[in-house]
């Protein structure tokens, strides 16, 4: 890409006449796939989810609601995030700062009441990695157990109308 550029810029005036037949769709080839390529990243990491619904996130897969909500949480002021491995997460799906606290993070993309089970898993996990706090995030809503549970652990819990609040901060 950069001889290609220093070619249209500067080369043309160096190089013999009869190169130009062969140089200039070469540079300018690599020219377009370059920027071709760069414009699909960027779409990629910041519009991909752009205008995306309540009812689109209810049919995503578990790994990608994963990486979904570490975009969503980068987009509400979280930093230095990291989704952890598929499996062996020892309960946590992603790890998170914000406001200089260290968060663990419980993804739960459910149909049903969320129970005791992903409040359990998180709080291990923010022990086993050494974190300040611990979240379960979902689109759905917690059992009642689930909610005593994590107040008497001091889990946050988010649930499907916080994960609504939290949508508002993507672009449209």
């Amino acid at each position: 890409m950069v001889l290609s550029l220093a070619y249209a810029l500067y080369g043309r005036d160096v190089v013999p006449a009869n190169w130009h037949v062969f140089l200039d769709p070469v540079s300018f080839g690599v020219i377009a796939v370059f920027t071709i390529w760069v414009a699909g990243w960027v779409y990629h990491r910041h519009f991909r989810y752009r205008d995306l619904s309540l009812e689109k996130i209810d049919e995503m897969d578990g790994f990608d609601f994963e990486r979904f909500c570490a975009y969503l949480l980068k987009r509400n002021g979280y930093r230095h995030i990291t989704v952890t491995q598929e499996s062996g997460d020892q309960g946590v799906d992603i790890i998170a700062t914000k406001d200089k606290v260290k968060y663990g993070i419980q993804c739960k993309r459910y149909n049903g009441f969320v129970g005791n089970r992903a409040v359990q898993e998180v709080w291990a996990g923010h022990q086993y990695y050494e974190l300040d706090g611990a979240i379960v995030l979902t689109n759905s809503t917690f059992s009642d157990s689930a909610q005593e549970l994590a107040d008497e652990l001091g889990v946050q819990l988010i649930d499907r109308d916080g994960f609504r609040k939290m949508l508002r901060r993507l672009p449209s």
